[in-house]
């Protein structure tokens, strides 16, 4: 019970180099997926990207957002992808072979991102607070980093290869939040603790990162993220009126 080609998204964070932007979308129409979003993209790159033969249509069509949670908005599962070869990880970490297994324990089909780091710098550590695992390809220690356009290629085959959803209705409240939820609700949490005027600080974004993880452990439904929400603004109702 897992991913059908429409659950898909895959997410090109910050992507800098053309071909690799045009061959990832190759591979997305080599295996069927067409749900396509690229964030924050360098112009010339993008514009470049686009001119490429193989997927213009996909291509065209891609969604090209400023930030990641625009992206993932309606997404209720997420996960980020890393060699794991510069970085201790602080979430859980599912190898490509095993994601069948690991997805045994969701109830229903999951509106499914994959996100992908830029070239350089693979994904930051604000991107993987949203993704409720890493996901690592299995590659031989002396050379774990891949081309881009290669990872997005091994990824949708493998995807290909799983068990088709079955579909069925959820009862009523009993769905995963979505991330755009998620967020709408860290955002108030953010506002009743009253956070720091001017830029960002390292303590507020180290908060801010540790909420997102802690909510997706929880793994909150539609119903409890508008729970969640009316407390807060009663809260804050309540501090405004008393102060």
């Amino acid at each position: 019970m897992l991913f059908g080609s429409e659950d898909v998204r895959i997410v090109l964070v910050r992507p800098r180099n053309p071909l690799n932007i045009a061959a990832a979308a190759r591979a997305m129409r080599n295996f069927g997926f067409a749900d396509f979003a690229v964030v924050a993209p360098y112009e010339p790159v993008w514009q470049d990207a686009r001119a490429a033969p193989g997927a213009e249509e996909l291509l065209s069509s891609a969604r090209v957002v400023p930030r990641l949670a625009d992206a993932i908005q309606d997404r209720t599962f997420i996960l980020g992808t890393s060699s794991l070869a510069r970085r201790k990880p602080a979430l859980p970490v599912v190898a490509l072979d095993q994601l069948s297994r690991y997805g045994k324990k969701w109830k229903d089909p999951e509106r499914l991102a994959i996100l992908f780091g830029s070239e350089k710098t693979g994904l930051s550590n604000k991107d993987l607070s949203f993704c409720a695992a890493i996901l690592r390809i299995p590659t031989a220690e002396e050379c774990p980093s891949m081309n881009l356009g290669q990872a997005v290629a091994v990824c949708c085959y493998e995807l290909r290869r799983l068990p088709a959803p079955r579909r069925s209705a959820p009862s009523e409240g009993s769905s995963r939040a979505s991330a755009g939820e998620v967020i709408r609700l860290l955002e108030e949490i953010e506002q009743l603790l009253g956070q720091e005027k001017g830029p960002e600080t390292a303590r507020a974004r180290a908060r801010s990162v540790h909420l997102h993880q802690m909510f997706l452990r929880w793994s909150p439904t539609s119903q409890d993220v508008t729970l969640f929400l009316g407390i807060l603004r009663d809260l804050s109702r309540r501090l405004r009126l008393n102060p």
